[in-house]
C-alpha cells in the first residue's frame, strides 16, 4: 500500500511541476484526475484483517502408490465482501498433479466459497497437507493482505507389494505353531522325514509295508512337521548404502520388496517383525493378521533416509530384540564391510538373506572412458561382495527393481539350499 500510494504521489508533483514550467494545463488536469483516484481509492481502502476459513477433502486418507488422490479445497468467507481474493494450494514434494488447478483468483462476498478441485498422482510416504496461502486486496490495488488459511489434512501412501508364491524359509529355530517352515523334526506334514517303529496309536495308513516286510516288524513312515518362526524383517535405510542419484527411487522399490515379504511371511502364518536401520532404529514387535500387516506397511510408508554414526555399520544391529536361531531378512543395497558384520551374526546362529535391490538404468554421463570404467570396477566389487557372503553362510539375492520381483524370488529360492 505505501509502494504505490509513494508511486503516485511522485507522479502527482512531476505532473504539477511540468504543468507550471511550461504553462500547458494538460499535465495539470491529468494530475487533478489522479488526486482524484488517489482519495477514492485511500477511502475503499480500509486495512482490515480477513475472515476467512478453509477445509480440506481427500478422496481417501489411505492410498497404495500410483494411485490418483482427488483434493477439494474450499476457502469461505467469514467477514464482508472481499474485492479480490487469489488462493494457492502448494502440493508436497510426494504428489504430483495431473488434472485441476492448484490456483485460482475470484471476488470473494461475504458468506461465499471459493473453491479448488484437482487430482494428483501419489508417491510412498506420509504427508501433512500444507495451509493455504491467501492473498486479499482491495479493487484498486491499495491495500494488500497476504497469509495462510490452516487446513489440516494428513494422506499416508503404501507402498504396493505383489504375492509372492512358494516362498521357503528355514529357521533353525521355530514356535510350536502350525506354519509352513520345515521344523527338522518328525509328526505331521507333508514331506517324508524317515521311519520308526510302530507305536500304539499310529493310525494303519501310515504303516509302511515295505519295512514291515524287510525287518519282520511294525514300522510306520513319519513326516517333517511344518510349523511357524520367527522372522525379522531389516530394512536399510543408511543414506550410503543408496546411490546419490536415485536414492529415493531405489528406496522405494525396497520399499516394496519389504512389504511383499511381510504379506508372504505372514500368509504362511510366521511372526514378523520390522526394523528400520539407518539414521534411527524404528522397531515394530512380531505379530500375525491382516490387522499387523496393515500396521507393517504403515511404518513402510515413512520410511526415510539419513545418516548416523551410531548405525553406520551393520555390526549395530539390536541382537537381543532378535530371537537366537530366528530368521533375518534384510533388505539393503549393502556398503563395503557389511559382509563381515553379516557373517559373525550368521556365527551367531542366525538363519540370515539377504535381498539387494539394484537399478538397472545408467547414471547420465556413462559414454565417458572414465565413468564406465568405475562402474565395471563398481559391478565387480558387488560381486566379490557377494561371493564373500555366501562364504559366510549368508544367503544373497541381487534383484533388478526393473523387473517383476516374484520371478526373481522364485528363481532364487530354487537355487538355495535351506537344509
Amino acid at each position: 500500500m505505501v509502494a504505490k500510494i509513494r508511486t503516485e504521489l511522485y507522479c502527482l508533483l512531476i505532473l504539477l511541476a511540468a504543468g507550471f514550467v511550461f504553462l500547458q494545463p494538460g499535465p495539470v488536469l491529468l494530475a487533478v484526475v489522479l488526486v482524484a483516484h488517489l482519495t477514492i481509492g485511500l477511502y475503499l481502502a480500509r486495512p482490515r484483517e480477513p475472515l476467512l476459513r478453509a477445509g480440506r477433502r481427500l478422496s481417501a486418507g489411505t492410498l497404495f502408490e500410483g494411485q490418483t488422490l482427488e483434493v477439494r479445497v474450499d476457502l469461505e468467507n467469514l467477514g464482508p465482501d472481499l474485492e479480490v481474493v487469489a488462493m494457492r494450494d502448494a502440493l508436497p514434494s510426494g504428489l504430483l498433479r495431473e488434472e485441476g488447478e492448484t490456483h485460482a483468483v475470484a471476488r470473494l462476498p461475504g458468506g461465499a466459497k471459493l473453491s479448488l478441485c484437482y487430482a494428483a498422482r501419489v508417491r510412498r510416504g506420509r504427508y501433512r497437507m500444507p495451509a493455504v496461502h491467501v492473498v486479499v486486496r482491495d479493487l484498486l490495488g491499495y491495500w494488500t493482505w497476504q497469509g495462510e488459511v490452516a487446513c489440516p489434512a494428513t494422506l499416508t501412501v503404501l507402498p504396493r507389494s505383489q504375492p509372492l508364491p512358494g516362498m521357503a524359509i528355514g529357521p533353525r529355530r521355530t514356535l510350536a505353531v502350525p506354519g509352513a517352515a520345515r521344523s527338522r523334526r518328525g509328526g505331521s506334514g507333508t514331506e517324508w522325514f524317515g521311519t520308526r517303529q510302530y507305536r500304539p496309536g499310529d493310525p494303519i495308513r501310515r504303516v509302511h509295508w515295505k519295512a514291515v516286510a524287510r525287518w519282520d516288524k511294525l514300522a510306520v513312515v513319519e513326516f517333517e512337521e511344518e510349523r511357524a518362526a520367527d522372522v525379522m524383517v531389516v530394512l536399510d535405510v543408511r543414506r550410503q548404502a543408496y546411490p546419490a542419484a536415485d536414492g529415493e527411487d531405489l528406496l522405494d522399490a525396497a520399499a516394496r520388496v519389504t512389504a511383499a515379504l511381510c504379506d508372504a511371511l505372514l500368509l504362511q502364518g510366521h511372526r514378523v517383525g520390522l526394523l528400520f536401520y539407518g539414521a534411527y532404529l524404528d522397531w515394530v514387535f512380531p505379530g500375525y493378521g491382516r490387522r499387523h500387516a496393515l500396521r507393517l506397511k504403515r511404518e513402510l510408508a515413512r520410511a526415510r533416509l539419513g545418516t548416523s554414526v551410531v548405525f553406520e555399520r551393520l555390526s549395530g544391529l539390536p541382537v537381543r530384540l532378535l530371537r537366537p536361531g530366528s530368521q533375518v531378512m534384510l533388505v539393503s543395497p549393502l556398503v563395503a564391510g557389511d559382509e563381515e558384520d553379516l557373517g559373525r551374526l550368521a556365527a551367531c546362529g542366525y538363519q540370515i538373506m539377504v535381498l539387494v535391490p539394484e537399478t538397472a538404468s545408467s547414471p547420465p554421463g556413462m559414454d565417458r572412458p572414465e565413468l564406465a570404467l568405475a562402474s565395471r570396477l563398481l559391478a565387480l566389487e558387488r560381486k566379490a561382495m557377494v561371493r564373500r557372503l555366501r562364504l559366510a553362510h549368508v544367503r544373497p539375492v541381487v534383484l533388478d527393481t526393473s523387473l517383476p520381483l516374484a520371478p526373481q524370488l522364485r528363481a532364487a529360492w530354487r537355487r538355495l539350499r535351506w537344509r
